[in-house]
C-alpha cells in the first residue's frame, strides 16, 4: 500500500496548523480511503490521538530518515514553512528534510504553501537551490507563487487554496460548540461574534481599537467571545483587550480545546473578526462572514480572495475605520453570508486540486 509522510508545523497547540493537517488528511482520504499516512510532529502521541495516524518525533534525525525510507512520497504540508521572520531555523529545517528526501530518491510535493516574509539572503539562496528540486509545488495564493519565483524558483507552480478549505462543514459536529457556548453565555438568543487576536511584536495600540469594536457588538445585543487559536500565546492579548472594554459580558475561552472543538465553536457564530489567518479561513469554510485585521500579507491575500473586508494593518487601525465597517457588514448580514458561501464553494474546489496532484505524483512514483 502506498505510504505518504507529511511534514509541517504540527504538534505545537496551534489550531491553524492542526486544521491544515486535518484538511490534508481528509482530502487525500476522500480520494483514496485506504491510503497510508504518517506525520512528523513536535508531540507525536498527542498528534496520533487527534488525527488517528502514526506520528513521529520531528526533532530526531534517525527517526526522520527511517520514516522517509519507509515512504513513497513526502508532502510538505500547508502553512507558511518558507519564512524566516519568526526564526531563521525554519527554512533550514524544512529544506533539510526536503534535501534528505531527494537524496533518498523520494518524490516531494509542496502542498498549498504560503510564503514569507523572507528577510535573509541565505534563506533565498536555499529556497532557490532546494525548491527547484521539488517535484510538484502548489501554493495557496497567487502572490505566494510570485514570491517563490522572485527567489529564483523556476519549477512549475500550481495555485490552489488553503487545505482547511477542503473540510466539509457537514462533517463538523455542532454538539460540542453548542455546549461550550451555553457554558459561557446565559442568553443564547443573542447572535455570537467571535474575535481571534494575537500579539505582534511591540504593537499595542490596536488592542484599544479592538476593545471598542467588541464594546460596539455588546451594545448591539451580541454575545462576544475571544477565541485563542494558539494556546497559550493568544490568551494574554485576549485578556488585555477584555480589560480595556467598557461593557461587561464578553468572554474568553481559556480552557484548552482541540481544533475539532474550535471548528464546532466557530460554527455557532454569526460573524468573525480575526487576526489569526485560520480563524478567517475556517469562517470561510463554514460560510460565516468575517472581517480581517492584518499583521502580515497573508491576511490581506486571503481576505481579498474571499471577497470579505479587511480593516487594515494593526499599525494603522482606528475605531473610526473599524466600527463603521463592522456596522455596515453586520447590518447586511444575509448579503455577506450569501457572498462568503459562494466563495467558499469555489475555494473548496481549488483547494482539492492539491490532493489530486499529490495522488498523481504518487501514482507516477509507484
Amino acid at each position: 500500500m502506498a505510504r505518504i509522510l507529511i511534514s509541517g508545523y504540527y504538534g505545537f497547540n496551534n489550531a491553524g496548523d492542526d486544521v491544515v493537517l486535518y484538511g490534508i488528511i481528509t482530502s487525500l482520504r476522500r480520494e483514496q480511503p485506504h491510503i497510508e499516512l504518517s506525520v512528523l510532529s513536535n508531540t507525536p502521541e498527542k498528534t496520533t490521538s487527534l488525527f488517528g495516524i502514526p506520528a513521529f518525533d520531528r526533532w530526531k534525525l534517525p527517526t526522520i530518515v527511517r520514516q522517509l525510507k519507509q515512504s513513497d512520497l513526502l508532502v510538505m504540508g500547508g502553512g507558511t514553512l518558507m519564512q524566516d521572520v519568526t526564526s531563521p531555523r525554519s527554512v533550514l529545517y524544512y529544506l533539510g528534510i526536503v534535501t534528505i528526501a531527494k537524496l533518498l530518491g523520494l518524490p516531494v510535493v509542496f502542498y498549498a504553501q504560503g510564503f514569507g516574509p523572507i528577510l535573509k539572503p541565505i534563506s533565498r539562496f536555499l529556497i532557490k537551490n532546494v525548491v527547484n528540486q521539488v517535484d510538484i509545488i502548489t501554493v495557496r495564493d497567487y502572490e505566494s507563487g510570485e514570491d517563490f519565483k522572485a527567489c529564483g524558483v523556476r519549477a512549475p507552480l500550481h495555485v490552489t487554496a488553503d487545505p482547511a478549505l477542503t473540510i466539509l462543514p457537514q462533517d463538523i459536529s455542532d454538539e460540542r460548540g453548542r455546549e461550550l457556548v451555553s457554558q459561557l453565555f446565559s442568553d443564547l438568543s443573542r447572535p455570537l461574534v467571535i474575535f481571534s487576536v494575537r500579539s505582534w511584536k511591540s504593537e499595542e495600540r490596536f488592542k484599544q481599537v479592538i476593545a471598542e469594536a467588541a464594546d460596539f457588538y455588546q451594545e448591539q445585543g451580541w454575545n462576544v467571545l475571544f477565541l485563542p487559536m494558539h494556546v497559550p500565546s493568544d490568551i494574554a492579548p485576549s485578556k488585555e483587550i477584555l480589560s480595556l472594554m467598557k461593557q461587561d459580558g464578553a468572554q474568553i475561552l481559556e480552557e484548552p480545546v482541540s481544533f475539532h472543538e474550535i471548528m464546532s465553536l466557530l460554527k455557532q457564530s454569526q460573524y468573525v473578526v480575526g487576526m489569526r489567518l485560520h480563524s478567517l479561513i475556517l469562517a470561510c469554510m463554514l460560510g460565516i462572514p468575517f472581517t480581517g485585521i492584518s499583521y502580515d500579507p497573508k491576511i490581506d491575500r486571503f481576505v481579498e480572495r474571499a471577497g470579505m473586508p479587511c480593516a487594515g494593518h494593526i499599525k494603522d487601525l482606528t475605531s473610526e475605520c473599524l466600527i463603521p465597517l463592522l456596522q455596515e457588514r453586520t447590518t447586511n448580514l444575509e448579503r455577506e453570508r450569501k457572498t462568503i458561501q459562494e466563495t467558499s464553494h469555489l475555494l473548496h474546489t481549488e483547494a482539492m486540486k492539491s490532493s489530486e496532484l499529490v495522488l498523481k505524483a504518487l501514482a507516477r512514483a509507484k
